[in-house]
């Protein structure tokens, strides 16, 4: 997305730059003597601009490169579990949604969510969790509508196991936030919300049961092998409408 909003604005900004530039040789012009310098700091004062806005993307396109940037700081961190031996499974697609990472360990399954974020998650007057932007105390947000997500998303995961595999497993939701949190994380009507780089050591300190059928719920939860099974049943399903014919 940022690239295609790059080109679609690239021979814009190379007519902005021309313009500019020819005004301020004009100025130059109308100004005669040694300009060495205010053409060095012009040129250095136009590439700085040039970088700034392509660093400055519009607010739909950085609002989903900020999402990109804490699901790639979560990967990092579920790295460590994978060498352990945890499965990790990123991506997988939630009808027109998608769930960010499902983990599956020895102490049960979680749905996580990443955040990448400017505020700080505190505890409010009334012990409620809010965030409070880390630069401006008095500009805060309300968390509660991404914890009822992340407990839909969750429930979402637990009933397509269910469906795939015959097993009902609890699933427990996790909000990854990169972001300042207040003593690390702590749970939320029910979901854990850890502060980003301490994911690892809270997800090994969950305390759980094995999970049932380890191995079929991952092979059911991996990506591609439902479309080629969904194949396989049209194919025979063909074969026994033809054979019945």
């Amino acid at each position: 997305m940022r690239r295609a909003w790059l080109r679609r604005n690239r021979k814009f900004w190379v007519l902005v730059a021309v313009v500019v530039w020819l005004i301020f040789w004009w100025l130059m012009r109308l100004f005669p003597g040694d300009h060495s310098w205010s053409t060095a700091a012009f040129a250095g004062a136009l590439t700085a601009t040039f970088f700034a806005v392509r660093q400055s993307p519009p607010v739909g396109i950085a609002s989903w490169e900020e999402g990109a940037f804490g699901e790639e700081e979560t990967a990092k961190q579920l790295g460590h579990l994978e060498r352990e031996g945890w499965v990790v499974l990123h991506d997988l697609a939630n009808g027109s949604a998608n769930f960010d990472h499902v983990v599956i360990g020895p102490n049960g399954v979680f749905c996580l969510n990443s955040k990448w974020s400017a505020y700080r998650l505190e505890a409010g007057p009334d012990g409620r969790l809010l965030a409070r932007h880390r630069y401006d105390e008095d500009v805060y947000q309300d968390i509660h509508g991404k914890v009822r997500r992340a407990k839909a998303e969750a429930a979402a995961l637990s009933e397509r196991i269910a469906q795939r595999c015959g097993t009902k497993l609890w699933v427990q939701p996790v909000i990854v936030w990169w972001g300042e949190v207040e003593n690390g994380g702590r749970l939320v009507d029910g979901v854990g919300v850890v502060q980003g780089k301490r994911l690892a050591e809270r997800l090994r300190a969950q305390t759980g049961r094995p999970v049932q059928g380890f191995d079929v719920v991952v092979a059911c939860l991996r990506p591609g092998r439902h479309s080629r099974r969904r194949a396989s049943d049209r194919k025979a399903g063909l074969s026994d409408s033809v054979r019945g014919s």
